[in-house]
């Protein structure tokens, strides 16, 4: 697989402690990267407080949130007071360095610490010590109870314009404790806007899992590199618009380590659409075998092989239960019905498998799950064609599910699993509370152990295939959770890959085209009101927009 650019990585925790070690062991002072830290997160909140504070109804490579933004009001012409909360670590020296340049800039400025003096790390306490000497007024309150209702931290942030959070940083982990969850919960009681530094106290800088309590911040100044937590949800709707700060490490030390996660960009999906021959026919173009379909959900397969054509394959054959072919006939007329045996529930039978093995053999792609059903018959099937086929294939919805205590492995062919987080956690043992604390934890080890390209439906969809980068998507907004949206990514995917494209770069590639075509269809819709077919039906307008090149030099805007 062709990866995006680096530029477009996003760390964990774990990779930005790295590169922060590694930029001090070049022989940047620690005390030196925290002062560019602070002034340049400083510089960054007041350009936000004086552009009017908008209270996080921006996103980084988003749209605008679904939450109702907080608008600052203040009185004209007045600046501040500004109260900055800081944690008796490094992100609290990042919040004294704020705190001064804030002062600076013409804020007046108070500090509270939910620490102890002397439990100040190091740096925390150089800076502490520096803004003293500015003459700034600081606070320590160690004791949870300082921070109730009617105490003078609580009277400190009524009467703030807005605050600063300098709690913790990026290494925190687990929920919020003693002093510290007191001020994020007195924060979030004041209602005033919030200008976290690095990642909201309360987000994990690694997953986007949100603790309770967390801060939930209109904006969010991260220190060299975006972080994984926010772009993922929940983390990712706690961050408001997120701005990024240079502090001055080297540019190839960040660049040293291969990077474990990237975002799609509109430049790198266009670049990997498979191009159209002058003499292109439907054969040339790929043939998709789309298997599934049961009393009741004859529309699962429908859109699945409608969506094959929009993505541009040129043939989708359906293999059915043969009392469905008249309800699909009556649906769509470019997909050709391939009646099957079917089960008493009128699911496909085992009598389908030699029919659906004989259209497998002329198909690019197989697509096994739209409507399928949970027959235990039918889910004997799916596992017998997983086995038995040579095709890449693509396995969504109940063809996930037919292996509920199976093993999914395959290792004669490409496989591409789109599971959300109930079929994940079905297909790994596991529970969904579990799978949502880490959902690329889970999806990097699960294609490990089955040889598969997964594309978990988190939000953003991620896309990881064995031994490489995790792909997040950089389009989509809420939406498109309705039903059928899965099935016109199934088809969207074995379209692509039928195509020629490789099976971790067509998995990419269609999440983002879906997206971005559920972005086209809000716009036309609205989001409340779209439904699948308006997904599909925008397709083709998505990669008419993505192949013309005009989405290269902006940031997609979307919000899953």
């Amino acid at each position: 697989m062709r990866p995006p650019p680096a530029s477009s990585r996003v760390v964990t925790a774990e990779e930005m402690i790295a590169i922060d070690r590694a930029t001090i062991a070049r022989g940047v002072p620690s005390l030196a990267l925290m002062e560019r830290a602070g002034k340049e997160t400083a510089r960054h909140i007041v350009a936000w407080w004086r552009s009017g504070a908008d209270g996080g109804a921006r996103r980084a490579g988003a749209a605008a949130s679904t939450r109702q933004p907080r608008t600052a009001a203040r009185p004209s012409g007045v600046t501040g007071p500004v109260l900055v909360l800081c944690g008796r670590g490094n992100n609290g020296g990042d919040g004294f360095v704020v705190a001064r340049h804030l002062k600076t800039a013409g804020f007046a400025v108070r500090a509270l610490v939910a620490a102890e003096e002397d439990g100040l790390s190091t740096d925390a306490r150089a800076q502490y010590e520096s803004c003293s000497r500015g003459r700034i007024p600081i606070t320590f309150l160690p004791d949870p109870r300082a921070w109730g209702p009617g105490s003078e931290a609580a009277d400190a942030a009524s009467n703030a314009a807005f605050l600063v959070d300098a709690l913790l940083g990026t290494g925190s982990k687990g929920a919020p404790r003693g002093a510290v969850a007191a001020a994020i919960e007195l924060a979030v009681a004041s209602g005033k806007p919030i200008a976290s530094i690095d990642i909201p106290s309360g987000v994990d800088a690694s997953t986007g899992h949100v603790e309770i309590p967390a801060i939930r911040a209109d904006l969010t100044v991260t220190l060299a590199l975006p972080k994984v937590g926010l772009r993922l949800e929940p983390g990712r709707e706690h961050a408001g618009l997120v701005e990024v700060a240079d502090i001055g490490v080297p540019p190839d030390l960040a660049e040293a380590t291969r990077p474990a996660i990237l975002v799609a960009t509109a430049g790198w999906v266009r670049s990997l659409l498979p191009r159209r021959a002058p003499d292109a026919h439907k054969g040339s173009v790929g043939r998709v075998l789309v298997v599934g379909g049961s009393h009741g959900m004859m529309g699962a397969v429908a859109m699945a092989g409608e969506s094959v054509l929009r993505s541009g394959a040129g043939y989708a054959v359906a293999a059915v239960p043969e009392s469905g072919v008249a309800a699909l006939e009556a649906r769509v007329a470019e997909v050709v019905k391939r009646p099957c045996p079917e089960t008493s529930s009128r699911s496909l039978a085992r009598g389908a498998i030699e029919p659906i093995l004989g259209e497998a053999l002329r198909a690019d792609v197989v697509a096994i799950g739209p409507g399928l059903s949970r027959d235990p018959e039918t889910s004997e099937v799916v596992r017998e064609l997983i086995a038995r086929i040579d095709a890449p294939i693509v396995l969504d919805a109940d063809g996930l599910n037919a292996f509920e205590g199976h093993e999914l492995r395959r290792s004669h062919g490409p496989l591409i699993v789109t599971p959300h987080y109930g079929e994940a956690a079905r297909l790994g043992g596991g529970s969904v509370s579990d799978l949502a604390h880490d959902p690329i934890g889970w999806a990097r080890g699960f294609a490990t152990r089955s040889g598969a390209v997964v594309c978990l439906k988190c939000v953003p969809m991620a896309v990881l295939a064995p031994g490489q980068p995790a792909i997040l998507n950089a389009t989509g907004n809420p939406g498109m959770a309705t039903a059928g949206a899965g099935d016109v990514l199934t088809g969207t995917i074995a379209g692509l890959l039928a195509q020629g494209m490789d099976a971790a770069e067509a998995a990419a590639a269609a999440c983002f085209v879906h997206g971005l075509a559920g972005d086209i269809a809000a716009r036309r819709q609205g989001r409340r009101g779209m439904i699948a077919g308006d997904i599909r039906d925008a397709l083709p307008a998505a990669l008419v927009a993505l192949e013309s090149g005009a989405l290269d030099e902006e940031p997609v805007r979307g919000s899953t």
